[in-house]
């Protein structure tokens, strides 16, 4: 029993010069590395997530060939998010357009330690009642149907990224080791529409949640406006506490976050240092909004 305190301290003090010597390589290891390396070998290890990294931008967007596209998406979704430390505005826009009910939404918040926001286009399979909406799985477009978006996302007056015509169904963007609330954040968005009918469907819904004439510039097939203050109810402000909850883990988990990556300065490199220093970690941060998507079943394919 007496030899046991000294075992484990003893235990412990290996312990630590293991992990200095091994935080010394890996440090060695990833200063020795070009960019170009780094920015290859950070993909490879996102693209199973569903995102890559855009070093010109500092961020991290989602791709077209995304998992995330087979399985998508539910009003539950938003309405659960702060239970997976997600806190964000949201911009549901349902309109009527070829036989069928279309929906556009708009996102902007914290997601984890990350700050961002995305658009997303999605289907239903026939015409469904307002009544019927928030109970229908809706599935992401095909090639064929999706849009362009672009994208200046600001935090206060700051640019955090711009992307600009982008031809996606689920084009999102994501600062990573960044903290903010979904009020200070501000996306300037242009959606160019295949062709004018479906563009004033989608308009003629965003002027019935809300939005004003003076709200939305259009110009052609596309529709610029400005998603700042949402005009629909948002699902979080019914789980004040659950969101109050979430944005505490949030700032607890960004300081851990740039406690441990202070060797380095660079998103690229921080990303990189966690992969090889604590991979649990780096799988766990890159699990960006991809709780919604585990539990709808695979569309089916004839």
């Amino acid at each position: 029993m007496y030899l046991l305190f000294p075992l484990l301290l003893l235990f412990m003090m290996v312990l630590a010069v293991i992990f200095h010597f091994r935080k010394k390589r890996i440090i060695c290891k990833i200063k020795c590395m070009c960019t170009e390396e780094k920015l290859e070998l950070l993909n490879e290890l996102t693209a199973p997530f569903g995102f890559c990294y855009e070093l010109c931008h500092d961020v991290f967007t989602s791709r077209t060939d995304a998992w995330q596209r087979e399985f998508g998406y539910r009003w539950l979704y938003d309405k659960n998010a702060a239970h997976f430390n997600m806190v964000f505005d949201c911009e549901p826009v349902y309109f009527d357009y070829d036989g069928r009910t279309w929906m556009l939404e708009f996102w902007k918040g914290q997601y984890g330690i990350n700050i961002g926001g995305e658009i997303g286009i999605y289907q239903a399979e026939r015409i469904i009642p307002p009544s019927e909406r928030k109970h229908v799985l809706f599935h992401a477009v095909p090639e064929k149907d999706m849009l362009s978006f672009s994208v200046r996302m600001y935090n206060g007056t700051s640019l955090l990224y711009n992307l600009s015509c982008r031809k996606h169904w689920w084009l999102a963007g994501f600062s990573m080791g960044c903290y903010s609330v979904p009020e200070l954040l501000k996306m300037d968005i242009t959606i160019a529409f295949g062709n004018r009918q479906m563009m004033y469907a989608f308009v003629d819904s965003m002027y019935e949640i809300g939005y004003r004439s003076g709200d939305i510039n259009i110009c052609g097939n596309s529709v610029s406006f400005v998603f700042d203050r949402p005009k629909t109810p948002q699902p979080r402000t019914s789980h004040l506490f659950s969101s109050a909850w979430a944005l505490w883990k949030d700032r607890l988990f960004l300081f851990f976050y740039c406690r441990i990556t202070k060797v380095f300065c660079h998103t690229l490199d921080k990303l990189l240092y966690l992969y090889e220093y604590l991979p649990f970690v780096f799988r766990h941060m890159m699990r960006i909004h991809c709780y919604s998507r585990r539990k709808p079943k695979r569309r089916k394919t004839s």
